[in-house]
């Protein structure tokens, strides 16, 4: 396996609306990591780099925000990515990594590939 997979952690929309409208009426800390995220803070080190809390308080913190459902934890590395997306510049129809043919004799252009 080698080296740590990076995770970082996203507003779910009971976070989003904590932070809106002050819904749930979650403690400061508990805010203040919330909005950290939001700015795009979402890392625990960068949580913990940024905040004027104790270590201690936000690593607990952050347990009751995953455990409450105001935040979610995933892997911060890209999953694998679908088939591409091939535009035949000629028709411009789309299909799923398959050029487009057509009656023209002439060479078909370099397709353009969005890794959506």
């Amino acid at each position: 396996m080698g080296a740590r997979e990076r995770s970082v952690f996203e507003l779910t929309i009971k976070g989003s609306d904590e932070l809106s409208s002050r819904t749930y009426r979650l403690d400061a800390k508990s805010r203040n990591i919330l909005f950290l995220i939001q700015r795009g803070y979402p890392s625990v080190e960068a949580i913990l780099e940024n905040t004027i809390f104790p270590r201690e308080e936000v690593v607990e913190r952050l347990r009751e925000l995953l455990r409450g459902h105001f935040v979610s934890y995933h892997s911060a590395e890209p999953a694998l990515a679908p088939s591409p997306m091939t535009i035949d510049h000629r028709t411009g129809h789309s299909a799923p990594g398959v050029p487009a043919s057509g009656p023209e004799t002439e060479a078909p252009s370099e397709p353009v590939y969005f890794g959506l």
